[in-house]
């Protein structure tokens, strides 16, 4: 009896993995013919360009990072890449390929730019016109540890007066 059931159970595994590997074999084969629809087929609705052309860049991005960058065209394999940056005022060739640091840097050296808010909306509260002295606030505890937040001094009650610390001390 154990014989049996232990051969049963052993075919059963076998039959699960057998089954497992041929499922994986089926998903592998369904991505492999997606990668190939959209390498491959020429795109001609606006939403399968978009997404043939995604593709093909992650997949050439992905490529890169596997078997590393390829070299350009009339440059020995083993050469590193040089990228010349472009002159000030000139933008770089659109085949070029830049790296996200050429894309950064010109946004670093500027400062931010902050648009004035619309001339029909007050100024918030929080902004405080320059040169005026800054109001305190005040934090006091209650009798149970509770913090609580006042504007001046006389909406704290009495007996935590002289407890209540002014903020940004």
């Amino acid at each position: 009896m154990t014989n049996t059931t232990s051969t049963i159970m052993r075919t059963d595994a076998m039959k699960h993995g057998f089954s497992c590997l041929m499922w994986t074999l089926v998903l592998l084969l369904l991505l492999a013919g997606v990668d190939q629809l959209l390498v491959r087929l020429p795109a001609s609705l606006p939403a399968h360009v978009a997404v043939a052309s995604f593709y093909r860049d992650l997949r050439s991005r992905v490529v890169d990072l596997v078997k590393g960058p390829r070299p350009a065209p009339g440059k020995p394999a083993g050469a590193p890449p040089q990228a010349a940056p472009p002159a000030k005022g000139k933008s770089a060739p659109a085949s070029a390929p830049r790296s996200i640091e050429a894309v950064i840097e010109p946004h670093r050296a500027r400062p931010a730019v902050q648009t004035p808010a619309p001339p029909s909306a007050p100024a918030p509260p929080a902004v405080k016109p320059q040169g005026a002295t800054p109001v305190p606030r005040y934090v006091y505890a209650d009798d149970r540890g509770e913090l609580h937040f006042a504007e001046t001094l006389a909406e704290i009650p009495e007996e935590f007066r002289d407890k209540a610390k002014a903020l940004g001390e």
